[in-house]
């Protein structure tokens, strides 16, 4: 089911998806993955995807990966 259409079923909730775009190393983004997968098991957020790694034009050192992420609670008064 597409995050749209999560929302869609839940209207009032008050969750906001952050579009994330990693820009590293294929360690560093895999690193990063593993992250986000902990900061899931903790119940802060929702990964919804995370894309697999595209090579940038120019360099064979760095790569970028997407993920939609759902932030869950109140973090800004913390």
């Amino acid at each position: 089911m597409s995050v749209t259409a999560k929302r869609a079923e839940n209207p009032a909730s008050n969750s906001e998806i952050v579009k994330v775009r990693v820009q590293s190393t294929p360690e560093e983004i895999s690193s990063f993955q593993l992250f986000l997968n902990k900061c899931e098991e903790l119940g802060m957020i929702e990964v919804v995807n995370f894309s697999q790694m595209f090579s940038n034009k120019g360099t064979n050192k760095y790569y970028r990966a997407y993920s939609d992420v759902v932030m869950k609670g109140d973090f800004e008064n913390e």
